[in-house]
């Protein structure tokens, strides 16, 4: 780690680079209005809808709707990260970079984390007393001995009911971090994993995020347990096992993809280390970002049966449309890789691997099954089931190939498969579109009050005055500008994009940056200004009201006075009194 890059240069470097200059060495762009247009690069189209604006040195895609600065499309582009991308434009524009030591740490992301080293340590410690031996026993049967259990630092959270809180208050630790942390009840009372086998879960740089429970006894559901999401962890963006695997992947210039804590676990000990796992849910973009810093590369392994090869398609859609060349290893029925190198050993897996299949083959393969391919009718819904994945594919001549291919091995005529398949894409960005386009009168009154504040600086100091009463969404972009103020930094679009992270707020503001302001007066902008003022005030009140309601629900308690005052009070508000 070189360290962190202060805001001050961040803002010094974007503003003597240029977007339009970086951008076009990657996409055909045209002079179109004020701005340039072209091709996207991060998804498949047949329309430009991607568009570079120079005076406010950022890009937006009206069909996929990614956006940000200039060091987004390079981060996007090259798959590297921020500080890469900081780092390499600064360089071309003659501007070395100062690396501090030492950033201002999140406090209470640090003590989450700490909170969650803590735990580990007792989880691991009981594992190796006489109150951990079922869970000593149970991970022994699955072959993992000793050695395995204190590198993987496998733990065991007993079934008691205040294991975890006794251990905190004879260390005399603050219980809110834990509660923060999502490791014992809001309430204080209760461990909220018992009974458990415990995987420490670490992000990519080695801090424990979070954790997996699995229930060592059956009937205890969930069988898994992740930890709430929090500052830390989001399972979004979790997968196990990368620490530990990255620099393999690296190496090896792809990333084994399996479904459980124990497969990568299994695949880590025989010598097969490029592995992780998602946290119980499909791969998500939050997912293949992350992997897209050490490759381009997936091979999906699963057990054959309906369920593995539903969610393995599930998969393939997310892995074509981020640009990764995917390839699928399904396994006998009945078998995850832990399973499969307990009974038959590392060396059979090997070779199931090395035959694995490209994601045409393995399509072909399942979806013979679903029609008759004999008929005229069953071959043609059957290609085009698999063209709806191929039409996914973003890069063109990629996409290309694969429609050669897939015409090839199912005797269809290319130009018929080609035609279907630009078809699917067109029909897909009329959707994409009207998507767009079909939006919450409620929430336009934040989009056009974001709109306002983006483009005209002089609400700006209005609009902090009123911050409180607003929503999460608008406080949040008001923070930042405020940030960037107290440093003297000027809180153009770009300087705020670099500074929110946020990828749908970001994405939202480009948009709204890109497109041309409605030409009102400023008496008119003043009164659209203020009814959107009003509007958002409303819309925070019910956000604030409906989280109330929900809190108190889940709680399972009644009303306290001062809540029953408080929910009176927002409701004579919304009805229009002071």
């Amino acid at each position: 780690m070189k360290g962190y890059i202060s805001q001050e240069e961040i803002v010094r470097i974007s503003e003597k680079a240029d977007i339009v200059e970086i951008v076009s060495r990657y996409v055909n762009l045209k002079k179109s209005g004020k701005n340039y247009r072209g091709l996207c690069p991060f998804h498949s189209e047949k329309t430009p809808s991607f568009f570079v604006n120079p005076e406010k040195q950022i890009f937006h895609c009206f069909g996929c709707g990614t956006g940000g600065d200039i060091f987004k499309f390079l981060m996007k582009i090259e798959n590297i990260t921020f500080p890469e991308a900081v780092e390499k434009i600064g360089k071309e524009v003659g501007i070395e970079i100062n690396f501090q030591k030492k950033k201002v740490s999140n406090k209470e992301k640090d003590e989450i984390i700490k909170a969650n080293e803590f735990a580990t340590k007792k989880y691991l410690e009981l594992i190796f007393s006489s109150q951990g031996k079922i869970a000593f026993e149970y991970l022994y049967s699955r072959n993992f001995d000793e050695n395995s259990i204190k590198n993987f630092s496998l733990g065991y959270a007993p079934y008691e009911k205040n294991f975890l809180i006794k251990k905190i208050e004879e260390e005399g630790l603050n219980k809110e971090i834990f509660i923060k942390a999502g490791l014992i009840s809001d309430d204080g009372e209760k461990d909220i994993f018992r009974n458990r086998i415990m995987f420490p879960i670490m992000n990519w740089n080695g801090d424990i995020i979070g954790f997996g429970g699995r229930a060592i006894e059956d009937n205890i559901m969930p069988k898994y347990l992740n930890t709430k999401e929090n500052l830390t962890f989001n399972k979004s963006r979790a997968l196990y096992g990368l620490y530990w695997a990255k620099d393999s992947i690296k190496e090896k210039n792809y990333a084994i993809i399996v479904e459980g804590y124990f497969d990568v676990l299994k695949l880590f000990i025989n010598n097969i280390k490029n592995v992780v796992a998602p946290m119980g849910t499909a791969l998500t973009e939050g997912h293949l970002n992350i992997l897209k810093r050490y490759t381009e590369r997936i091979l999906l392994v699963f057990d054959s049966d309906s369920a593995g090869i539903n969610a393995s398609i599930r998969n393939l859609e997310n892995i074509l449309k981020n640009n990764f060349e995917v390839k699928l290893c399904p396994l006998p029925t009945g078998f995850d890789p832990d399973k499969f190198i307990d009974e038959f050993g590392s060396e059979p897996f090997l070779k199931l691997l090395n035959n694995s299949q490209n994601f045409i083959d393995f399509m072909i393969n399942v979806e013979s099954k679903n029609f008759d391919i004999e008929s005229p009718r069953g071959k043609s819904l059957f290609v085009k089931e698999i063209s709806k994945l191929v039409s996914i594919i973003p890069d063109e001549i990629e996409r290309n190939e694969y429609v050669k291919y897939l015409a090839e091995k199912t005797n269809v005529e290319k130009e018929i498969v080609k035609k279907y398949i630009d078809e699917v894409m067109d029909l897909e960005e009329k959707e994409i579109k009207y998507k767009s386009e079909k939006k919450d009168i409620k929430t336009n009154a934040e989009i056009y009050l974001l709109k306002i504040l983006l483009n005209n600086q002089e609400y700006i100091k209005e609009v902090i005055e009123n911050k409180e009463e607003l929503t999460e969404r608008i406080k949040k972009v008001i923070e930042v500008i405020e940030k960037l103020l107290k440093k003297n930094i000027k809180p153009s679009i770009s300087n705020l994009i670099s500074s929110i992270d946020d990828e749908q707020l970001t994405n939202l503001i480009s948009n709204l940056s890109i497109e041309e302001e409605v030409p009102f007066t400023d008496e008119k902008k003043r009164r659209v200004f203020e009814d959107c003022l009003r509007r958002v005030k409303e819309m925070a009140l019910r956000e604030k009201l409906k989280k109330m309601k929900r809190e108190i629900a889940t709680r399972g308690k009644e009303y306290s006075e001062k809540e029953l005052e408080e929910i009176q009070t927002i409701l004579y508000q919304l009805k229009g009194g002071r």
